[in-house]
């Protein structure tokens, strides 16, 4: 059992870093960024990665694909904003067009 639990943790950090991964090859489309930034935000629920916005409190769980949207997009990268209307708060992920997400503010200046 304490290996399990080993195994899981060490799973668990590794699949945990400031820049998120994902499974996407080359470049990502304007859904795709949503949904990056929809498990982005389940992560931060856990975890402060090291971003502006910290740790998120638990509120931020219970958004749906409708609070998240796409709020620019550039040649080189993706601004997506998530609404928690239960805290009145925006929050705005930065994310390259290949789908790694660089920022998490609570302004959309980057």
């Amino acid at each position: 059992m304490k290996n399990l639990i080993t195994a899981l943790f060490i799973a668990l950090m590794l699949n945990t870093s400031p820049v998120f991964a994902h499974g996407y090859h080359g470049e990502i489309s304007a859904e795709q960024a949503l949904e990056i930034a929809a498990k982005a935000t389940q992560k931060l629920t856990f975890k402060d990665l090291g971003f502006k916005v910290g740790k998120l409190d638990g509120s931020w769980k219970s958004l749906t694909a409708e609070d998240f949207k796409l709020h620019s997009e550039e040649e080189n990268h993706y601004v997506v904003s998530a609404k928690n209307s239960s805290k009145d708060k925006t929050i705005y992920f930065l994310m390259t067009v290949s789908g790694d997400v660089l920022k998490v503010n609570s302004e959309a200046k980057f």
